[in-house]
């Protein structure tokens, strides 16, 4: 008996081996391949590569330049006159009592945290992390790093509070946190002599987006609440110089990750109770045809934006077991329970964006065992539970009432963007829903467009949507081409899935309508072009 199942294991071994070297050797896989390696050559010289896809302005373009010399000049001026703050405050902080105090703390606490399961998983276990055969190890992880992933992960769960109603901000604390951790960080540069920064492809058509964004402040009806989305932008802007700055190899990610997946178990455990104690939701989060569904939503106030969190963070999380071996176990519970809570949400867009970027993972990292997708997608959907199946299929049916909910709302938004392409109805969804009122249909209020890019471009224009679509492009094509490097860190394979399938998503919900989605997007960006990056320097500033 034994020997027939070894013959047996043997057979399906040979089979598999055969189809994938069928698939390997098939037109389809060899055009994909190619058109991957063209996504990587095409034109770093040429006017589009230049704009769109390269990695355009590099550190010495822009160092050559009369900008980067004039800032060049400034950096020297600027380390000559501040020497001697610099002198003062590394000799006021060593000899403060609170440094020597400090000091003393963590010679009792350090040898009992560094073998602390708890602490250990708060900062995501970054000793257990193997580098990838191109990443060095010679810099120590920035304590910074898991600071902003308790900032994005932890103060993710406190719910926001309902206009007119009390409480926590998230958001505010939030701002804070990484403007508080942005100061600390200029002061250690301040401290040690480093004006450097690094340079990267995205900085440049972000920063156009945000000079477009503030015409757009100026243009709004609403000009205070544009005020406020264009410091949350700003915000998010520095969260990404943030990210690009800190992040150097695999260790760095899994350290900012450590307490994200903390919060994110957390939120699958709320959204679990939530879902055998269902909550209250508004009337257009479901269709009276699928009877009592729950949807659950933890502490993103909305089912669709707990299911952008989750599949925003789940990728990454998969690049990280990649390179964690001996914590798979513990990131296999965190992966499970952070897909149920995605499943709970019963959001249609966030199932499609996990499944994209599951796609998107595999072609990049396993591309010859691409051709078993096709046979994983029909084994999930035949062992799905039919709640599930029904779910998916209502994305079909145009009489379901979310379908038609937002093709009202499309049908006000076009003809909104038609009357105010130039320059956009004003930075902010409150400024885009005081115009759209004027061209909504009856009965289709809305306080976004249910929708990212009709959104953007009815916000900031023409203009400020060309620019915030160039800076997509120039992340994705770097992720991209460097995640289908096999000697690359599996992480930003990871991070270019994470995006494409939460853009994805993008196309039937306003994914930066909520802060929290906002920042954790660009900080997964960041995240994914640090590590493109590696140990690359970057300009003087």
């Amino acid at each position: 008996m034994a020997r027939l199942d070894v013959q047996g294991a043997w057979e399906t071994s040979r089979i598999l081996t055969w189809m994938v070297n069928v698939w390997e050797g098939s037109v389809i896989y060899g055009a994909i391949a190619a058109l991957i390696r063209y996504i990587g050559r095409i034109g770093p010289h040429s006017i589009t590569g230049r704009i769109v896809l390269s990695d355009w302005p590099t550190a010495g373009d822009f160092a050559e330049s009369r900008l980067g010399q004039a800032l060049i000049s400034l950096n020297d001026w600027a380390a000559k006159v501040t020497r001697p703050l610099q002198q003062f405050l590394i000799a006021t902080w060593d000899s403060s009592l609170f440094v020597r105090a400090a000091k003393v703390v963590c010679s009792v606490v350090a040898p009992i945290l560094s073998t602390s399961w708890v602490f250990q998983s708060l900062i995501g276990y970054p000793g257990d992390t193997e580098l990838a055969t191109t990443e060095s190890g010679s810099r120590a992880v920035s304590p910074f790093l898991p600071m902003l992933g308790a900032v994005l992960g932890i103060i993710a769960l406190i719910p926001s509070p309902n206009p007119g109603q009390g409480g926590l901000n998230p958001t505010i604390l939030m701002v804070l946190g990484i403007w508080g951790i942005a100061g600390l960080w200029f002061l250690q540069k301040l401290m040690n002599g480093d004006f450097t920064w690094r340079a990267s492809s995205t900085f440049l058509p972000l920063a156009a987006f945000l000079g477009v964004a503030v015409s757009a402040v100026f243009v709004s009806p609403i000009r205070d609440a544009s005020i406020q989305s264009f410091l949350l932008w700003v915000t998010a802007g520095l969260l990404f110089l943030l990210m690009v700055n800190l992040v150097r190899n695999s260790k760095d990610a899994a350290a900012f990750m450590g307490p994200v997946m903390v919060g994110a178990v957390l939120m699958a455990l709320w959204a679990a109770y939530q879902y055998e104690n269902p909550p209250v939701v508004l009337e257009h989060w479901t269709d009276p045809s699928e009877g009592n569904l729950v949807r659950v939503f933890a502490g993103m106030n909305n089912p669709n934006y707990l299911a952008l969190f989750m599949e925003l963070y789940i990728p990454v999380v998969v690049g990280l077991w990649v390179q964690q071996p001996k914590r798979r176990l513990e990131l296999t519970g965190i992966l499970g329970l952070m897909g149920i809570a995605l499943l709970l949400t019963q959001s249609r867009g966030g199932w499609l964006g996990l499944a994209v970027a599951a796609v998107v993972f595999v072609l990049l990292r396993a591309g010859r065992w691409s051709f078993l997708m096709v046979l994983g997608a029909v084994l999930v959907w035949v062992v799905a539970p039919d709640s599930v199946k029904a779910r998916v299929l209502t994305a079909f049916n145009p009489q379901h009432t979310s379908n038609v909910y937002r093709n009202n709302i499309r049908i006000g938004v076009l003809a909104t963007i038609r009357n105010t392409w130039v320059l956009g109805t004003g930075l902010g969804a409150p400024s885009f829903a005081s115009v759209y009122q004027r061209y909504m249909l009856s009965g289709a209020g809305a306080a976004h467009a249910h929708n990212t890019y009709l959104q953007m471009l009815a916000e900031t224009g023409v203009f400020g949507f060309g620019a915030i679509m160039w800076a997509l492009f120039a992340t994705l094509r770097r992720t991209i081409v460097l995640g289908f490097e096999q000697l690359r860190s599996p992480v930003i394979a990871a991070v270019a899935s994470a995006l494409i399938g939460v853009l994805v998503h993008g196309m039937a919900e306003h994914i930066w309508y909520n802060p929290k989605i906002l920042f954790s997007f660009w900080a997964v960006a960041g995240l994914g072009m640090g590590l493109a990056m590696g140990d690359r320097e970057g300009a003087k500033a």
